[in-house]
C-alpha cells in the first residue's frame, strides 16, 4: 500500500496513542505494524539506490525528466528526487508547453493506484505520450510500483497494454522495471518487428535483471538501444514514396510503361536489403502537390505534399532529392545532408552577344600575368638605361651606348615583340642582360601569337550568357515554380537584382517540367528557374532528342542553394538513426558518389566560351619570369666584374705614372 512521508508520520502517532490505551495483543500488532513499516522503508531505500545507479549507467548525457503530478503522490519518485545527482526536470504532464520540454530521460512511475484500473490505462498514457516533442534520442523508463509480496505475479498483460501505447506513438526506446519480493529488478522491453510479427508491440521480453546482491545487471544484455531492435525488420513491409527529382530519382514513361532510374532508387534498394525489409513503393511526381504514378504501389488518393504525408504518418520514408527551399514542413526531418543543392537558370544556348574584337587580344592572358609583362617591360628600360649611364661614366666609349632615354624605350619594346634592331650594345653586362631579355621575349611573344593565329584555325564556340546581372538585360521570360517565388521574393530586399528579378518573375502553371523545357529550345524566348541537377538532366535528354541542333545552357553560378537530403522521415521516427549510420557508410567509403556520377554525366552538357582554362595564367608563364630574373642576376655579376676591372685598371695606371716620376 503507498504512503507518503506525511501519512506514515500520523500512522505512527496513532499507533502509539493507541498502544498506550491497549493491552498485550495491541503492543504486539503494533510491533508487527512498526517492523512492517521499516522494511518498507528498508526495501524503498534499497529499490531507490538500485533505479538511481542503473540511470547512472544508461543516463549518458540526457537530463532525467519526471512529472510532478506523479512525483506528488509517490515515496519512490521523491525519494529519487533527493538521492539523484544528475540535471533533472519536472514537468506538468497535463501541460502541453510543460510536455514539451520533456527531452532526455523520461522516467514514469506506475503507482497501484493506477494499476488497479485496467481499463483506460492506456488512454492515460496515450495523453501524456502525445504531447511529448518528436523526437528519437529520448529514452523512456517506466518504474512499477505495485505491492511487493512473495507469491506476486508480474501482471504481463498489463505491461503489454503499457507498450502498446508507447508504439502507437513509435517509440522504442522503452524499458519497464519492476522490483520483485527479493530485492532485485527485473527489465521487460519489446520488439516490434520480429520473425513472427511486424508493427506491433507483442508480449513484454525480460531483457535483463538487476541484482541487489552485487548492484548490477547479471547479464551484459543492453536494456536501451534502437540499433539492435531494428538492425533485422524480418522482411516487414514499410511504406516508402518516391519523389520524380531527376536526375537522384526518375520516372521515364516508355512504350511499355514507367521506368524508374537514379541514384535514389539504387539507394533503397540497397537499404532494404540492408535493413531486411520489404519495401511497398510508390512514385510520385510534382513539388507543391504529388501526383502518383500508375503501375506503382497503390496510394490513398491524397495529393498532399511529400512532407505532411511523412509527418501524418501516411508513409514510413520518402526516398529522392528534397531540400527545405521546396519540402519543409514541420516535424520532419532530413537524413543527412551531405549535398548542397544549386538552384540557378536553363536558358536557350547562343543567345549571349558576340564578344568585341579587342577582347580576343587581351583575353589570351590573365590580369596577373598582364601586369608582370608591362613591368617586365619597365624594369628592361631601366636596366638598360642605369647599365648605358654607368658604363658611360668608366669611361668606356667604345663599349657604351649613348642613346637617349627616349630611343632605349623603343629599343627595349622593340626587342620585346621581335622587331627587327640592327644596334647591339658593346658592354660585357647589356650583352649578358639582353641575352635573356631577348629569349624571354620569344616565349611571351611566340605564345601570343600563337593564340591569334588559333582564332582564325579554330572556330569560336557560341556566345553564352553566363551570370545572372547579365541574364537580367535581355528580355527573356523569367520563369519558375511558385515555391522559387516565396524564396527569391523573401531575399527581394538583398540587391537590385533580386528586385528586379521578383518583378518580372512568371509562376509555371502545374505541367510536366520536361514538356515546358521542350517548349524553351523551340520558343527560345523563355529561362527557367530550377535545380542544376534537374536542369543537366533535360538538357542531356534534348541534346539527343534534337541531335545535336538544339542545346539547353545552364548558369555555371548557383542563384540559390541549399543543403539536400536523399531520405525524409517524420521527426522522431525510429529508423532515422539506423538509415542515417547506413547512409554515412555510403557516404565514406564513395559509392553514393559514384551512383550521383553514374546518373549525372555534367562534362557532355554544352558550356561556355571563355573559362579560366582557355587564358594562360601565372603558373603557365612561370618558365619565362624565371629566364628574365636570371639574365637580370647574370647582367648585374657582368657590371659588378666590369667595375673591378675598371677599378684595377685605375690603380695600375696610376701607380706605373708615381714609378716614371721617381725615376
Amino acid at each position: 500500500m503507498k504512503r507518503s512521508a506525511g501519512a506514515v508520520v500520523a500512522v505512527v502517532a496513532l499507533l502509539q496513542a493507541a498502544a498506550a490505551v491497549g493491552g498485550p495483543t495491541t503492543r504486539r500488532r503494533l510491533r508487527d505494524l512498526a517492523l512492517d513499516d521499516d522494511a518498507h522503508r528498508i526495501r524503498l531505500a534499497r529499490l531507490a539506490r538500485s533505479v538511481n545507479k542503473i540511470i547512472d549507467e544508461y543516463l549518458g548525457t540526457r537530463s532525467v525528466v519526471m512529472f510532478a503530478d506523479e512525483v506528488d503522490v509517490s515515496e519512490l519518485g521523491q525519494r529519487l528526487l533527493v538521492d539523484m545527482g544528475h540535471p533533472r526536470l519536472l514537468v506538468q504532464s497535463s501541460a502541453a508547453t510543460d510536455a514539451r520540454l520533456a527531452n532526455g530521460l523520461v522516467v514514469y512511475l506506475e503507482p497501484e493506484a493506477r494499476a488497479q484500473r485496467r481499463d483506460g490505462r492506456s488512454a492515460d498514457y496515450d495523453a501524456v505520450l502525445g504531447r511529448l516533442p518528436s523526437s528519437d534520442h529520448s529514452r523512456h523508463m517506466v518504474l512499477w510500483e505495485g505491492s511487493q509480496r512473495p507469491g506476486d505475479r508480474v501482471d504481463l498483460h498489463r505491461i503489454q497494454m503499457l507498450f502498446e501505447a508507447f508504439w502507437h506513438h513509435q517509440l522504442v526506446d522503452v524499458a519497464v522495471l519492476v522490483p520483485v519480493y527479493t530485492g532485485s529488478i527485473r527489465v521487460y522491453s519489446f520488439n516490434p518487428y520480429t520473425g513472427s510479427r511486424c508493427n506491433g508491440a507483442g508480449p513484454p521480453i525480460m531483457v535483463n535483471v538487476w541484482s541487489s546482491s552485487t548492484d548490477a545487471f547479471v547479464r551484459p544484455d543492453r536494456v536501451f538501444g534502437l540499433d539492435n531492435k531494428l538492425k533485422d525488420l524480418h522482411k516487414c513491409p514499410l511504406k516508402c514514396l518516391g519523389i520524380h527529382r531527376p536526375p537522384v530519382s526518375t520516372v521515364v514513361q516508355t512504350e511499355k510503361g514507367f521506368k524508374l532510374s537514379g541514384s535514389g532508387l539504387r539507394i533503397i534498394n540497397f537499404i532494404q536489403e540492408y535493413m531486411n525489409f520489404t519495401g511497398i513503393v510508390t512514385m510520385a511526381v510534382g513539388h507543391s502537390g504529388v501526383h502518383f504514378v500508375s503501375e506503382t504501389a497503390l496510394s490513398d488518393n491524397d495529393s498532399s505534399p511529400i512532407g505532411v504525408k511523412v509527418k501524418h504518418k501516411k508513409v514510413d520514408l520518402a526516398f529522392g532529392r528534397f531540400t527545405r527551399i521546396f519540402d519543409s514542413e514541420s516535424d520532419v526531418e532530413f537524413i543527412k545532408e551531405d549535398q548542397m543543392e544549386c538552384f540557378t537558370w536553363g536558358l536557350p544556348s547562343g543567345i549571349g552577344h558576340d564578344p568585341t574584337l579587342w577582347i580576343n587580344y587581351v583575353a589570351e592572358f590573365s590580369l596577373v600575368t598582364w601586369i608582370l609583362i608591362i613591368m617586365s617591360i619597365i624594369l628592361a628600360f631601366g636596366v638598360v638605361v642605369t647599365l648605358s649611364q654607368l658604363t658611360s661614366m668608366l669611361k668606356q666609349p667604345a663599349a657604351t651606348i649613348s642613346w637617349s632615354p627616349l630611343f632605349i624605350l623603343f629599343y627595349t619594346y622593340g626587342t620585346f615583340i621581335g622587331a627587327p634592331i640592327k644596334v647591339t650594345p658593346k658592354s660585357c653586362a647589356l650583352q649578358v642582360f639582353l641575352s635573356n631579355w631577348l629569349l624571354y621575349s620569344l616565349v611571351v611573344t611566340s605564345a601570343y601569337q600563337a593564340y591569334l593565329g588559333s582564332l582564325i584555325t579554330i572556330p569560336q564556340t557560341i556566345p553564352e550568357i553566363n551570370d545572372q546581372h547579365t541574364l537580367l538585360k535581355t528580355d527573356l521570360n523569367l520563369v519558375g515554380r511558385q515555391d522559387m517565388y516565396y524564396l527569391i521574393n523573401s531575399s527581394a530586399g538583398s540587391s537590385n537584382d533580386f528586385k528586379e528579378l521578383v518583378d518580372r518573375y512568371q509562376i509555371l502553371p502545374p505541367e510536366d517540367f520536361s514538356h515546358f523545357i521542350q517548349r524553351i529550345l523551340l520558343k527560345r524566348d523563355t529561362a527557367v528557374l530550377a535545380s542544376k541537377r534537374e536542369l543537366i538532366f533535360y538538357a542531356q535528354r534534348y541534346k539527343t532528342i534534337f541531335n545535336d541542333s538544339r542545346h539547353l545552357h545552364v548558369l555555371p553560378t548557383c542563384t540559390i542553394e541549399s543543403y539536400s537530403s536523399t531520405f525524409m522521415l517524420r521527426r522522431g521516427s525510429p529508423f532515422r538513426h539506423r538509415i542515417s549510420t547506413i547512409m554515412s557508410r555510403l557516404s565514406e567509403t564513395g559509392i553514393m558518389q559514384q551512383w550521383d556520377r553514374e546518373n549525372l554525366r555534367e562534362e557532355q552538357v554544352h558550356n561556355i566560351v571563355f573559362t579560366e582554362d582557355t587564358i594562360l595564367s601565372m603558373s603557365q608563364s612561370f618558365g619565362a619570369f624565371v629566364v628574365l630574373f636570371f639574365g637580370l642576376f647574370l647582367g648585374f655579376c657582368a657590371f659588378i666584374g666590369e667595375i673591378i676591372v675598371y677599378l684595377i685598371n685605375k690603380f695600375c695606371i696610376r701607380h706605373t705614372k708615381q714609378i716614371m716620376f721617381i725615376n
